[in-house]
């Protein structure tokens, strides 16, 4: 009798811990990449229909409808999960972040850029997939809104906005932001923009955690997409930095250490400041 009451008792201890969680848990927030996914399925059906009919439509406008309405629809499903869990709060932190760090968050935005270009260009995208992210990205007003305004801000109240914010509530910061910036790369469904996620998601996830300010994550991921798009305007078959400038291997190596350190010490300033600020507070 007292071993079937220890074993309700550890039973009902697990549910109320499991109810103590926010939402969303890392296991969630496997959930949410698959919800993601189902939901692009469903929404390409109609729209291919549309294209097997040859049914005229405006191809740069709905380049831009195809990112965004399936995003949207995501954000407003898990939000409603998001307000029925009593440990989120009900409001995205729309805070403001300290100026006076904005000019190390720009550098280290062009570190990682340039980290990035040159991580996935040491194994090359498909010819065949390169050729399908150039048809579904114009090179025109409709795909800058896409990749720098529409992204930015959708991914980022996505991301930090709902799942960061609930994995700091739930877990380890750092744990917290590692596994955030994996369900970011994951994301973009392959593997090239995986690396690019996971990297950007950690720092975005870094400073989300210090200002808990998604102003400043959606600047910088503006910034990033901004220059990234441009880059791709004028160099369509851009790989890495030696495709802009006729850089040897050895000259690759510098610039990628170079930044490397600018990262490095652009954390270590971060550090700083904030540790001096929480001083300053108490």
């Amino acid at each position: 009798m007292n071993q079937i009451t220890e074993r309700i008792e550890v039973e009902e201890t697990q549910i109320e811990a499991k109810e103590s969680l926010a939402y969303p848990t890392i296991k969630q927030g496997w959930g949410i990449i698959g919800l993601f996914i189902l939901i692009a399925i469903v929404y390409a059906i109609p729209y291919g229909i549309l294209k097997v009919m040859h049914i005229a439509m405006n191809d740069d406008l709905f380049s831009f409808l195809n990112y965004s309405i399936p995003v949207i629809i995501l954000i407003l499903i898990i939000r409603k999960w998001w307000l029925k869990n009593p440990k989120n709060k009900g409001v995205l932190t729309l805070n403001t972040f300290p100026v006076a760090i904005l000019p190390i968050v720009v550098i280290m935005t062009l570190a990682l850029l340039i980290i990035n270009i040159e991580i996935t260009s040491w194994v090359p995208m498909p010819e065949w997939l390169l050729k399908i992210f150039k048809d579904a990205m114009p090179h025109n007003i409709w795909g800058f809104l896409t990749v720098a305004v529409a992204a930015p801000i959708l991914e980022e109240v996505l991301m930090r906005g709902i799942v960061l914010d609930g994995l700091l509530r739930n877990y380890s910061p750092w744990k917290a932001i590692v596994w955030s910036a994996v369900l970011f790369g994951v994301l973009h469904l392959n593997p090239w923009q995986f690396v690019v996620g996971l990297t950007v998601g950690c720092a975005l996830g870094y400073l989300y955690w210090k200002t808990k300010s998604l102003y400043l994550c959606i600047f910088i991921h503006f910034a990033n997409n901004s220059i990234a798009f441009f880059l791709m305007m004028r160099n369509p078959d851009m790989t890495n930095i030696s495709d802009l400038y006729e850089l040897g291997v050895m000259a690759r190596v510098i610039i990628f250490a170079i930044a490397a350190f600018v990262i490095w010490q652009s954390y270590r300033f971060f550090e700083s400041y904030f540790k001096a600020k929480e001083s300053g507070e108490d």
